[in-house]
């Protein structure tokens, strides 16, 4: 199977028994290419792409792909869940309090029937393959070697955002997503001349081994396709 795509890599082959063939959507397959390039062709991703179009899911399959291969020690997937103050009212560890708000990790995983909870997460420090942290816990902390992840991009503040980034060694692969559609508080974030942080650190690492993608079709289907393009209907209202 893998004799379709051009460069006839055994990595596409693998990708199809996953059940994810991006042959037919030119979008996902440049997005592969960039996620599975070396870190001296391209070292960070920047995605924005609206809901079900497959953005975190490709990039969890590429970093497990990485993992498996040997290429990098462990995936780690950052999200900022919500404030610190918020997670307060949370039963449990700061562990099982965040594990709720990485279920996107999760459930790429089960689509790949990967059982990375239990044979990556559940390990000792020192041998997880799996690293799931927010940004309320990054001061101090050093990623090196690993397949970075960052996800919702578009609800964390310049400040987060630079947080996360430099805590980055050379040796990561680093891959920023986030939805500008579905920014959550536009006020808390502080827009720079109508720029989200998000799309500032994109113009930032332009020219720095860094591409920028967009992906257009929404997998889900129409229900939620259409539940993204409610700014048409916003637009209308203003209007009359």
């Amino acid at each position: 199977m893998a004799t379709k795509y051009q460069d006839k890599d055994i990595r596409w082959k693998w990708l199809e028994e996953k059940g994810y063939s991006v042959l037919g959507d030119k979008h996902q397959y440049a997005y592969m290419q960039s996620l599975w390039a070396s870190t001296d062709v391209v070292q960070s991703v920047f995605v924005d792409a609206k809901a079900g179009t497959g953005k975190t899911t490709l990039a969890v399959a590429a970093g497990v792909y990485e993992i498996e291969k040997g290429t990098y020690d462990k995936i780690i997937y950052v999200r900022n869940a919500v404030a610190v103050r918020d997670q307060g009212f949370l039963p449990g560890s700061v562990t099982e309090k965040e594990y709720v708000y990485f279920a996107p990790l999760f459930d790429a995983l089960l689509n790949l029937h990967h059982d990375g909870y239990s044979s990556w997460y559940e390990n000792d420090d020192e041998h997880k393959k799996i690293v799931m942290t927010s940004t309320s816990y990054l001061r101090g902390v050093n990623f090196k070697n690993a397949f970075v992840i960052i996800d919702e991009a578009q609800n964390l503040d310049l400040n987060e955002l630079q947080t996360v980034l430099t805590r980055i060694h050379d040796s990561c692969k680093v891959v920023v997503i986030g939805s500008t559609r579905q920014i959550d508080n536009v006020k808390k974030l502080g827009m720079i001349k109508g720029y989200s942080p998000f799309e500032v650190y994109m113009k930032h690492f332009e020219g720095h081994l860094s591409v920028q993608h967009k992906l257009i079709t929404n997998y889900r289907g129409q229900f939620s396709n259409w539940s993204d393009e409610i700014q048409q209907t916003i637009n209308l209202i203003e209007k009359t």
